[in-house]
């Protein structure tokens, strides 16, 4: 929650609305059939956001049946993997996570699942990328067992055969992990952290996802809706 929303003209971008609920509430609402196997959740933005926005208050409201805690960062970082290792180092986190941006609500069922999978050191969900432009993505070369060989941001990794879009919405075995490499790139996007996964030989996995809906520019917000408000998971949204 704490980027810039300069799509939105510089607005808080996780209160603005989609179909009648904050970008940060519709958001959430496909983990919460997996509340049981989610520990804690934990929100993160600044110190000027929450003074502007009394983003704490709001979120206490919105999520009352929730277990979370804020984290409130100093300041902007220079992009999300910095924001999550300051995270991660301020509230010490430890042991499997789950890193979710707050402008999509993406069908997490099989990423929870694939979560569950001890051999896996990191999962990401990734969309067909027929008709996207791929500078709005990162993406991921798909091996055929479903293991992503390489990843690149806003461009085609340099092999690969088979690419999708990768969803900026992460599973990692091992917090203390993630941060190391976060240390180790000084890169600013997660898709850097992963490329790091792989040329450690770790095991990162590809969840093909069908079915989301994405509101993290005007464009894309105008089309979700302008749609008629349905249920999450009953169409596909692009």
């Amino acid at each position: 929650m704490a980027g810039q929303g300069a799509r939105f003209g510089y607005r808080f971008k996780p209160f603005l609305e989609v179909c009648g609920k904050p970008f940060i509430e519709a958001a959430f609402a496909p983990f919460r059939p997996w509340l049981s196997e989610i520990d804690k959740v934990y929100f993160i933005f600044t110190e000027e956001q929450d003074r502007a926005h009394d983003v704490s208050g709001r979120l206490s409201r919105i999520f009352a049946d929730v277990r979370h805690e804020c984290a409130v960062l100093p300041a902007p970082t220079d992009g999300p993997a910095e924001t999550l290792r300051q995270c991660l180092e301020m509230k010490a986190i430890a042991g499997p996570i789950l890193v979710c941006d707050c402008d999509h609500a993406v069908d997490v069922d099989d990423l929870m699942r694939t979560a569950q999978d001890p051999e896996v050191a990191c999962a990401v969900p990734t969309w067909d990328l027929a008709g996207e432009n791929h500078a709005a993505w990162g993406i991921a070369a798909i091996a055929a067992n479903g293991w992503i060989d390489a990843i690149a941001e806003k461009k085609l990794p340099e092999r690969g055969a088979s690419f999708r879009g990768v969803i900026g919405c992460y599973y990692f075995a091992d917090a203390g992990r993630v941060r190391r490499f976060i240390v180790e790139t000084r890169k600013p996007y997660l898709s850097d952290v992963i490329a790091t996964y792989l040329e450690n030989g770790e095991p990162v996995r590809s969840v093909a996802v069908h079915e989301a809906q994405f509101f993290g520019d005007p464009a894309r917000l105008a089309q979700v809706s302008g749609d008629p408000v349905e249920a999450f998971g009953t169409r596909r949204y692009v």
